[in-house]
């Protein structure tokens, strides 16, 4: 199983909790006892044995609101640094929002914002919020500030900050200076430490302390001449001992939607060779990027985790005296953009480093402008990573780099980098040059109809190594040695390549014949590549579909909807279901906007995510905007039976899957559960008998999955008719493709607009279908005479006697490799059938096997399940191995 669903169980390594600690109590000063030599990670909420019982500290002072509505108009700020800029706080309207560029920020009107001339922090109001961290009042959203108005937002994901997994529950969120008056410009949240429900429901045994008793005061603080918004937390512990909290919480969700970035470090795929650091900033390329920093006096933060897109960095340990109010400078919040540049510029700013400026151009090797390329700027020897720009247009650029030489390099997708460029010291200019490229141009056409075709193109080079740049760079490349991976929906796509010889696999999925050339690439020329692909596999009435789709709303995804869309076209998917973490989406407008709706079909779903015992795929579902995470289901605190009670009360009557069964218990219904298939018994508070459809095959095959086939078989033999689900659980595209393995509904159209939402998810969760990874099964039970009133998967069949035949009938294309073909009677294998020369159609190599296989029909009535097996898909899956597999038919004598 390649399976990479989002999981925070490994937090439990960071938060074992230590012994109690008293110390004697100590009046409390302006601001909280910082302890900077940090034991291992541990969370100790600690009071004084005597103070066990009910707090006796007097009332403290209630924290003071402001004005509800700030200034007016917060975002029409005068320009200028010092005396003649100025900073405002107030609410947005409606029309003052930034443009959503991804579609997944979560901005509201009523929200509120920090904006200066230059930058912009917005922040939640105190109202429910979507995401994982639900409480409101916190940063929502960045951007820059041009005009009055807020322009190129980044990315942002979320932000939680707190003690242990306790963070703020918004009461209120007010403005306490509206910057009006010359002064720094303050939004305040105030509430009670509540704890994180996703992280709560685990968290609890290995975090016990209760930080529920402590209310705070969050202030968000930007000044005119500052591009870092100060984030001071004043906290109210009603405690007659001193409490030390040695795990502060500082995470984020954010690391697939924004460069990971750490000074000299450079871009980071994880924190696991991460030591201490100053910050950790979050690169948008495109728009406003943004750091997250602890003040000079409080020391560096420290990863514990990275895991699924969520990164979990502890501070120093605070220490807070009885019965007080302490203020602490708990963060710092760097702005800037686009990209690294902007981002440097403004912790530069703030830290008072001056930077030189380099300018300069990159051209290809014929002088043309290389407009985007990336110049990259390092150490002399490389070491240390400094910064990054695309280049515009006309192929300029400029950087800002530390004092003393630095070395420059550019670099563009299917190109060798240019050569390494050293800057002197004194020097501020620069030229960079790509070496000569030719190109490969790709024309692909469906054959009889000459239409365009939606493909994937793969070019691989042929002895040679594809170009890159360390990984500090950040700078994505295909996996498994491709050097371009691309998913043209009008079937045409021209890529650079340097000069060389190239093998160019065109494809359109499993059904497909598939195109396979060996080229040569020429400087200063374009070699073409005209495609005819034509269906071989024929599967009338049927569509097939993937339920376990990740894109960037999911946390733990990389992959931008509109990317897996077009991947999903090109590889001839019917049906594709959204299937973010926590998140009900529907893939139906993008599938309109790209003009793809006679080729596939959305459903709305939600990969329903348990921390706890599991995840569960769920559709069709309709989103609800009006709700949080658009009308997910809660489940913290709540048991299987009561959250799958929710799901069929949903007006949309979803069907349920259970999602990768076994795995770790966080992830898998089944081990969470306890569930023993050599008895069929299973925890009882937790096991619910309703589901009937299970995803025993994700991203990968029949014979991977052996625990999984006897799970499906206990089911079965125990007369559950439980129906197997395949699903590519795709979270990043660039090594997990969408559509492998998919599943094949018999929903008598072949029409993606003719196929309901409910049609689908009704022949998903009565087992109407059959697994195909590469190979197709069609299998029939037929009568005790005649073919009339034949069967097929998910379907029972009367009157056959003790014998039952089936007729079965397995195809693939020439480039996809099977072997072998094993029919399963009450979970017995019957002998062997090889699919080999002999067993082809002469006439139609494509037809593997086609034949009557007599199958013992037990006096209870049986059931048979037809599995195919081949070889690994390469070129066009690599990793992947071909099989298939049909969902059980019943036989009764």
């Amino acid at each position: 199983m390649r399976r990479t669903g989002l999981c925070l169980a490994g937090i439990t390594v960071l938060v074992s909790c230590s012994d109690p600690t008293t110390e004697a109590p100590r009046d409390a000063g302006p601001d909280a006892l910082f302890d900077g030599a940090m034991d291992a990670p541990t969370d100790s909420g600690t009071v004084s044995p005597e103070d066990s019982g009910p707090s006796e500290c007097p009332v403290g002072a209630a924290f003071a609101q402001g004005s509800a509505e700030g200034a007016a108009d917060p975002t029409m700020v005068p320009a200028g640094m010092g005396a003649g800029g100025a900073v405002r706080a107030g609410r947005l309207t409606a029309a003052a929002l930034p443009v959503d560029r991804t579609g997944l920020n979560t901005w509201q009107a009523g929200d509120y914002v920090l904006a200066n001339s230059r930058v912009a922090l917005l922040i939640e109001a105190a109202r429910p919020t979507s995401g994982y961290n639900p409480w409101g009042g916190t940063p929502v959203g960045v951007a820059s500030v041009r005009d009055g108005r807020l322009v190129d937002a980044g990315d942002f994901g979320e932000l939680i900050i707190g003690l242990g997994r306790f963070t703020m529950q918004a009461e209120s969120v007010t403005v306490m200076s509206d910057g009006r008056d010359g002064t720094p410009a303050v939004v305040r949240a105030i509430g009670p430490l509540r704890a994180i429900p996703f992280l709560d429901e685990f968290g609890r045994a290995i975090a016990p302390a209760d930080y529920g008793d402590i209310r705070v005061a969050m202030d968000y603080e930007l000044r005119a001449d500052s591009d870092v918004a100060e984030v001071y937390v004043t906290f109210d512990v009603p405690r007659l001992g001193t409490t030390v909290v040695r795990t502060v919480l500082n995470g984020f969700f954010q690391a697939n939607r924004m460069g990971r970035f750490v000074p000299n470090a450079g871009f980071m795929e994880g924190t696991g060779a991460m030591s201490a650091t100053s910050l950790v900033g979050w690169v948008d390329d495109r728009a406003t990027s943004w750091a997250w920093m602890l003040p000079a006096a409080r020391g560096t933060i420290t990863p514990i985790i990275s895991v699924s897109g969520f990164d979990m960095f502890t501070a120093p340990a605070i220490t807070f005296p009885p019965c007080s109010q302490t203020r602490v400078h708990f963060g710092r919040i760097a702005l800037g953009g686009p990209g690294l540049d902007g981002l440097q510029r403004a912790i530069a700013a703030d830290a008072r480093v001056a930077l030189r400026a380099i300018t300069g151009t990159v051209t290809d090797a014929s002088g043309a402008p290389a407009a985007g390329a990336r110049v990259h700027a390092t150490s002399m020897d490389g070491a240390r990573y400094l910064d990054r720009v695309s280049a515009d247009a006309m192929g300029r650029f400029e950087l800002r780099v530390p004092a003393g030489p630095v070395r420059l390099q550019g670099w563009r997708s299917g190109s060798a980098p240019t050569a390494a460029v050293p800057v002197a010291e004194g020097a501020s200019t620069a030229s960079l040059a790509f070496p000569a490229d030719g190109s490969i141009a790709v024309e692909a056409t469906e054959a009889g109809s000459a239409q365009a075709l939606p493909v994937r193109v793969q070019v691989i080079p042929e002895g040679a190594t594809a170009p890159s740049l360390p990984a500090s760079h950040g700078e994505s490349v295909p996996s498994y040695g491709r050097l371009h991976v691309a998913f043209p929906i009008d079937g045409r796509v021209t890529l650079p390549a340097p000069p060389g010889r190239y093998r160019v696999v065109v494809s359109h999925g499993p059904f497909y014949d598939l195109s396979d050339t060996l080229v040569t690439v020429t400087a200063g020329m374009s070699t073409r590549v005209p495609v005819t692909l034509r269906r071989v596999v024929e599967t009338p009435g049927v569509l097939c579909g993937d339920f376990h789709v990740h894109t960037t709303r999911s946390p733990d995804s990389d992959d931008d909807a509109r990317l897996k869309l077009s991947s999903g076209a090109a590889d001839d998917l019917s049906v594709m279901a959204r299937s973010d973490h926590e998140w009900v989406g529907d893939f139906q407008p993008l599938i309109e906007e790209m003009g793809l709706q006679r080729r596939m079909r959305g459903v709305g779903s939600i990969e329903l995510t348990t921390f706890t015992y599991g995840h569960f795929g769920v559709f069709p579902l309709t989103a609800d905007t009006s709700r949080i995470n658009n009308g997910n289901f809660t489940w913290t605190g709540r048991l299987p039976s009561a959250v799958f009670a929710d799901v069929r009360a949903r007006p949309e009557r979803p069907t349920l899957v259970i999602n990768h069964p076994r795995g770790s218990r966080s992830q898998a219904y089944f081990d969470a559960a306890g569930y023993n298939p050599a008895d069929g018994t299973a925890n009882p508070a937790m096991w619910d008998e309703g589901f009937t459809a299970v995803e025993f095959f994700n991203d990968s095959s029949f014979e991977e999955n052996p625990m999984q086939v006897r799970d499906w078989f206990s089911f079965l033999a125990r007369g559950r008719r439980v129906f197997a689900v395949g699903s590519s659980d795709s979270h990043h595209l660039n090594s997990s493709p969408v559509g492998f393995p998919r599943t094949c509904m018999f929903l008598g159209t072949s029409d993606p607009m003719a196929a309901t939402p409910q049609a689908i998810g009704t022949a998903v969760g009565t087992g109407r279908s059959t697994i195909a990874g590469g190979i197709f099964l069609d299998v029939r039970a037929l009568p005790a005479t005649g073919t009339s009133g034949a069967v097929g998967p998910g379907q029972e069949i009367m009157g056959v006697g003790s014998e039952g035949r089936l007729e079965i009938t397995a195809r693939a294309p020439t480039w996809v490799r099977a072997d072998r073909l094993q029919v399963f009677v009450d979970g017995t294998a019957l002998p062997t059938i090889a699919l080999d020369d002999a067993a082809r159609d002469p006439s139609d190599p494509v037809v593997r096997y086609r034949g009557t296989v007599r199958v013992p029909v037990a006096a209870s009535g049986s059931w048979v399940v037809v599995a195919a097996h081949g070889r690994e898909l390469e070129p066009v899956f690599p990793r992947r191995t071909a099989f298939a597999v049909s969902n059980p038919i019943f036989l009764r004598r």
